[in-house]
């Protein structure tokens, strides 16, 4: 930062005297040669005792009497008077103005009112003195400006894979130090994530040699009603659904999927998905699929595993029925399905979306569930540039809410 400082410092102090020197060559006029020489006549003829008044009645200058006690002068100044000598002051506004002690003790004051610049140009002058300096430091702002914005989008932009994006700005920059201090950051929060989802896919390719030989290993018994088995293979199926889920999940996590984007008929997807559950989760249960066929942009895979996961998880805790509702208002297209179960908690609302979130009064080994489902439909509508929510359900239960934009910016 102390790049920075010196710049903007050494910059300003270029600016002020360059200024300051190119506009006085312009608005202040060129001495005379007749005044250059006016202080050395005017103090020749006061030590030759001739009488300075009367020749100053002959001429256009102005001038005045004045007691040498009315002026506060200077040591310096003040000797210069007592030695005969004339002292020049000048004033923006007045002018210049000669000053010479007669003999008689009187302050003789010339007013050279031709010198002098008007109101006009004095305005004038510190208009341009001003708008000039501050184009100057918008100059030296600008690139300033300019890449600081980048960082601000930079860090602020989140990748898909949870990361942000790499910066680019030039090394010669003002702000290169907090550029590359911020990729170095970005290096080692990518590292981590990797080596985070490498350790969790990792446990679970792990987990299925065993759960293959369990799986193999029952297969061989003895087909029988023996309640033990039967439990056991319901664990083991629950463990391999468990690693399924976490493969999904950090595949998704890695990298955004190359999605295809065309017109979805969200209705006519929402039948098809419940009718393929019909025959298994949904056997027990009456569903019914609400609203119109309306046409959202959008992948047709991922859009029908998000609401396939939100119909499984409301077939979990439903008693009865299932309803799906599609509506729309001015910005979003909403998919509403709601459940007549036990609901969810306001205190859980933001959590339940959350990898492995699994609320201990609401899930049970009967229930099952690994708690991927529904962050797995959060990370498809971060996809398509929607949102999701769950509220209370005028069932009873819980109403999970899907927030589809009318528009989506193709990146």
């Amino acid at each position: 930062m102390a790049k920075l400082f010196i710049s903007l410092y050494v910059f300003i102090t270029l600016a002020l005297l360059g200024l300051s020197a190119g506009l006085d060559s312009f608005f202040t006029p060129p001495a005379t040669p007749a005044r250059s020489h006016l202080h050395q006549l005017l103090a020749a003829a006061n030590k030759q005792n001739i009488d300075i008044q009367s020749l100053l009645q002959h001429t256009n200058i102005a001038y005045r009497l004045l007691d040498n006690s009315d002026i506060a002068w200077p040591p310096d100044n003040q000797h210069q008077l007592d030695s005969g000598e004339a002292v020049s002051v000048f004033d923006p506004l007045l002018g210049e103005q000669i000053y010479l002690l007669l003999e008689s003790g009187r302050l003789l004051e010339l007013s050279l009112n031709d010198a002098a610049p008007d109101r006009t140009s004095f305005f004038l002058y510190r208009t341009i003195f001003f708008i000039a300096l501050g184009g100057l430091v918008a100059l030296w702002i600008w690139p300033l400006w300019r890449d600081l914005e980048a960082l601000k989008k930079s860090v602020t932009t989140v990748l898909p894979d949870g990361n942000i994006s790499k910066n680019h700005i030039s090394s010669s920059s003002l702000v290169a130090p907090v550029a590359i201090a911020l990729n170095s950051m970005r290096d080692q929060i990518s590292a981590l994530i990797q080596s985070q989802r490498e350790l969790s896919g990792g446990v679970a390719h792990e987990f299925r040699t065993p759960l293959a030989r369990l799986k193999f290993a029952l297969g061989m018994l003895d087909e029988n009603q023996d309640q033990l088995l039967a439990n056991m293979r319901m664990d083991v199926l629950e463990l391999e659904k468990l690693v399924q889920e976490m493969l999904d999940f950090s595949a998704g996590e890695a990298h955004m999927p190359n999605l295809h984007f065309c017109e979805i008929p969200l209705k006519a997807i929402c039948l098809n998905v419940v009718d393929r559950l019909n025959t298994s989760h949904l056997a027990h249960l009456s569903v019914s699929v609400e609203g119109n066929d309306e046409q959202i942009i959008g992948d047709g895979h991922f859009i029908e595993r998000a609401i396939e996961n939100l119909l499984l998880n409301a077939a979990r805790y439903a008693t009865q029925c299932i309803v799906v509702t599609i509506k729309t208002n001015e910005n979003n297209l909403m998919l509403l399905v709601e459940d007549d179960g036990m609901g969810v908690s306001d205190k859980l609302a933001e959590k339940i979306f959350e990898p492995f979130f699994r609320p201990d009064e609401a899930r049970d080994r009967v229930q099952g569930g690994a708690g991927l489902g529904l962050a797995i439909v959060k990370r498809v509508m971060q996809w398509h540039q929607g949102t999701c929510s769950v509220s209370k359900s005028a069932l009873g239960g819980a109403q999970f809410t899907l927030y589809f934009p009318m528009k989506i910016t193709r990146n």
